[in-house]
């Protein structure tokens, strides 16, 4: 049994010990893949540099479509960034739940072994 099976379980009797029935998170956000921001951003990316011999019009053109870029991109990081945000908060959570839990079922599992060390005194 990995570690982490292992954990698991003492998390669920610790919270069955406790009286206490909650639903398991969803592991699905963990076996998703890790977007892309080639793919993810549809930030429309500007073109080729138009080179030295570009006229003035061409240049400032191409430094509009980089600003837009750049622009649509630092909102796409933005967006990300709120996301992970988040998912590290809701993890945090979880993570404070379970140390709870494991606390819990440590406590029990003193008492327990007291009643059975005094009772066989």
């Amino acid at each position: 049994m990995n570690p982490m099976h292992s954990f698991a379980l003492i998390v669920l009797l610790a919270a069955g010990v406790a009286g206490a029935q909650t639903a398991a998170p969803a592991a699905s956000a963990a076996a998703a893949p890790a977007p892309s921001a080639a793919t993810d951003a549809n930030c429309p990316k500007p073109e080729a540099h138009p080179g030295r011999r570009s006229t003035d019009n061409q240049r400032r053109g191409w430094g509009k479509e980089v600003t837009i870029w750049e622009t649509c991109m630092k909102k796409y990081v933005a967006d990300v960034q709120a996301k992970a945000d988040e998912a590290v908060r809701v993890a945090n959570i979880a993570v404070a739940r379970s140390n709870a839990a494991v606390l819990e079922f440590n406590a029990v599992v003193k008492d327990l072994q007291e009643q059975q060390d005094a009772a066989t005194k």
